[in-house]
């Protein structure tokens, strides 16, 4: 029997260091809330919506791996599989390739799309990232849409490799759309940010914020564009994905096989009470 007892005890004793253990190893992978961007102080970083992508499968919980209303532009399909998190990074590839039961219109290359689950009205976002070396393009961006509008922020599209057009893996696209489908309404425009070197060769921090009032962009912490926000007033889903732009700037050579947008963390900051500043908002139209 004493036997016994010490062999509970030893087996009771081993369960508590494992359990301690354990507490601790997560303890030590949290992380702390990063500070605010210079401007936005007084706003709170906000856990449930950002992700340090340090888990080694996406966080469902915060992401679709594909988006839920749209496979792709033609002729790239968006796939799930083309999804991943590794190394402390969530990947979207792209590639050269068929997929036997893909739908009619889509063939030659396969992409990727994620997008968060729940949607956000205002705020700073914030990736540190590299883009593509491809010509399917990297972009970040926010949108929602019924069967009446479309809001669209676009953080930024690029295109990492062009063989023929050498303009364009050192450009770097922000953009706002909205549409009015009933009327066939589309205002668009955009600033083209230069960047020394191709973008794909580089790691950068892309950042937005958005408020009532104004859209500024941001790369590495400079300004780079600045609007009245006239339009962006609904909450609005969080996007990366990889798309063919044959229309734009072209499919890929025959020599681009694809490759990775590596994204290293995506973070977010809010007003403590956009909702509040929403209404405010709402009232002051009428």
């Amino acid at each position: 029997m004493k036997t016994e007892s010490m062999s509970v005890k030893t087996a009771m004793v081993c369960l508590l260091v494992v359990l301690i253990t354990s507490c601790s190893e997560k303890k030590e992978q949290a992380f702390p809330a990063p500070l605010a961007p210079v401007g936005t102080e007084h706003w709170v970083y906000n856990e449930e919506i950002s992700d340090e992508f340090q888990g080694t499968t996406i966080d469902t919980t915060k992401w679709f791996n594909y988006n839920p209303t749209w496979i792709g532009r033609q002729p790239s399909l968006f796939r799930p599989e083309n999804v991943r998190v590794e190394g402390g990074q969530l990947i979207l590839t792209g590639k050269r390739e068929q997929v036997a039961d893909a739908p009619e219109g889509y063939h030659t290359f396969t992409s990727a799309a994620v997008q968060s689950k729940k949607k956000v009205l205002y705020g700073f976002f914030e990736i540190k990232c590299r883009p593509m070396n491809s010509a399917l393009s990297s972009a970040f961006w926010l949108y929602v849409q019924d069967s009446i509008k479309q809001e669209e922020i676009d953080i930024f599209e690029i295109c990492g490799r062009h063989d023929s057009l050498p303009d364009f893996p050192y450009t770097y696209y922000a953009t706002s759309h909205y549409m009015l489908k009933t009327y066939g309404l589309h205002i668009s425009d955009h600033v083209a940010h230069h960047s020394e070197v191709p973008w794909a060769e580089r790691t950068l921090v892309a950042g937005l914020k958005w408020t009532r009032d104004e859209l500024v962009w941001y790369v590495d912490g400079q300004e780079i564009r600045r609007r009245k926000n006239d339009f962006w007033h609904s909450p609005e889903t969080i996007n990366f994905d990889s798309e063919a732009f044959p229309t734009w700037w072209g499919l890929p050579s025959d020599t681009d096989h694809g490759g990775e947008f590596q994204i290293e963390y995506f973070r977010y900051w809010s007003d403590e009470n956009p909702e509040k500043a929403h209404t405010i908002f709402m009232n002051d139209m009428r």
